[in-house]
């Protein structure tokens, strides 16, 4: 059993030299890291995830779980294996109102890009602040590993477990990917953007299975900004951009904070 702060070490220098290492791997002659650039993915975070799957995949970590009982809910060891088949990364330097969740395949080189919510307190249309506050209703940046599932108010949900200082409250902020309504093409040509969670990597109910088959139980998902990698690692309670559009924060009636309102 390895213990998660030994284990989760994250290098900065390239790992190409690696017996065994996704930088090596070719379908067709050639190599996956730029089938995937090819396709799209930002670079620096592909590359963070490939280095953290080439140290880590297939070993075994102790990470700390909500358990949710009737009534009540506690915080818990659980014991979870890196999987190396699939990987997600999220953009967080795109707005909502494009397709920046990107799901890749790692045995077959392939790529779905889909929407993903960012929470109310991380901005409107572009996602500038994040935290791993309790409470601040904002997305989190950082590498996480999906967890078991649960049944709440958006049907199953994936717990997710934040893996460094700036996502490390996950489980207890209750960050899950969920399935919510205004997650969808059709909600982004209404309004001009996605509703907003509460801070979850909130997917439209389409994907939610495939999420959760692909995620649960090990899975890895890197939520990445362009502008705030190294600040997450050096400042990891509060994370900030600064946008050169103002933006109008009113709260949609389709979103989460009315979801929320509506029924107290």
């Amino acid at each position: 059993m390895i213990k998660l702060l030994s284990l989760l070490t994250l290098t900065l220098f390239s790992l190409q030299s690696l017996a065994g290492s996704l930088y090596d791997v070719k379908i067709n002659e050639e190599r996956l890291y730029d089938i995937f650039v090819k396709q799209g993915v930002p670079e620096t975070a592909l590359q963070r995830t490939f280095e953290f799957l080439d140290i880590n995949k297939g070993k075994t970590v102790i990470v700390k779980s909500k358990v949710r009982g009737k009534g009540n809910a506690y915080m818990a060891d659980r014991e979870i294996t890196i999987k190396e088949e699939t990987a997600a990364i999220i953009d967080f330097s795109k707005p909502s109102s494009e397709r920046r969740l990107y799901v890749l395949n790692l045995k077959t080189g392939a790529v779905s890009k889909h929407f993903v919510a960012h929470g109310k307190g991380s901005g409107v249309n572009i996602a500038a602040k994040f935290s791993n506050i309790d409470g601040s209703k904002m997305s989190s940046l950082g590498l996480y590993l999906g967890g078991n599932t649960y049944y709440g108010q958006h049907g199953e949900s994936l717990n997710l477990y934040g893996l460094e200082p700036s996502n490390d409250k996950a489980a207890e902020r209750d960050i899950v990917v969920h399935a919510a309504s205004y997650v969808s093409e059709d909600f982004v040509k209404a309004q001009g953007r996605l509703g907003r969670s509460w801070g979850c990597p909130a997917v439209a109910p389409g994907i939610i299975r495939k999420m959760i088959t692909n995620f649960k139980d090990g899975g890895v998902l890197y939520a990445y900004h362009a502008d705030l990698s190294a600040t997450a690692t050096k400042s990891p309670t509060l994370q900030e951009v600064k946008t050169d559009k103002e933006e109008v924060d009113v709260d949609l009636p389709e979103e989460e904070e009315s979801i929320r309102k509506n029924q107290k």
